[in-house]
C-alpha cells in the first residue's frame, strides 16, 4: 500500500505473483471500460498507464492512500482506505492552472499465496469521485 500511495508500480510489481488477477468492478461500471487484468505484465502496464500523458513522469503531483483499517482472514488481507489524488486537468478541461482534487473511500482486497499477491481487487467510491469533479469543474467555470 505504501508503494501504491507513492505511485511506485515497479515496487508493487515485486509483490505480485506471475499469474496475478486485478479487478476494479466499481471502476469498470463508473468509467464504462475494462478494469480486469491478468498476469503480472498486464496488471503492471495498466497501473503504469493510468495517468499516461497526464503528468510529468506519469505520476500525479499529489497522491495518497490513507489506510484506516487492515485485517486478515486466512489468505486475504482487507484494507479500508481513502484515496486522494490530483487528476490531470486535460481529462476535464482544455487548459487550466487550477487543480482538480479527489478524495474517495477505497476497499482493497488482496489474496496472498506463497508470499505473493495472486489477487488484487479494488472497490472505489466513484459516485463521490464524480460529484467532487463536477463541483470543481462547475465552480471553476464561474
Amino acid at each position: 500500500m505504501e508503494a501504491y500511495g507513492d505511485w511506485d508500480f515497479d515496487t508493487m510489481k515485486t509483490f505480485y505473483a506471475e499469474n496475478i488477477h486485478f479487478e476494479d468492478p466499481t471502476g469498470s461500471e463508473a468509467f464504462n471500460q475494462k478494469f480486469d487484468f491478468n498476469g503480472i505484465e498486464e496488471v503492471y502496464n495498466f497501473f503504469k498507464g493510468v495517468f499516461k500523458n497526464g503528468f510529468e513522469n506519469e505520476k500525479p503531483p499529489y497522491v495518497d492512500f490513507r489506510i484506516e483499517k487492515v485485517f486478515e482472514s486466512g489468505s486475504f488481507v482487507i484494507i479500508n482506505s481513502t484515496f486522494e489524488c490530483q487528476l490531470p486537468n486535460s481529462w476535464f478541461k482544455e487548459s487550466s492552472l487550477e487543480r482538480i482534487l479527489i478524495s474517495i473511500p477505497f476497499l482493497t482486497i488482496l489474496q496472498i499465496e506463497n508470499g505473493k499477491i495472486i489477487s488484487h481487487a479494488d472497490y472505489g467510491g466513484y459516485d463521490n469521485y464524480m460529484k467532487q469533479i463536477q463541483v470543481q469543474i462547475t465552480n471553476n467555470k464561474e
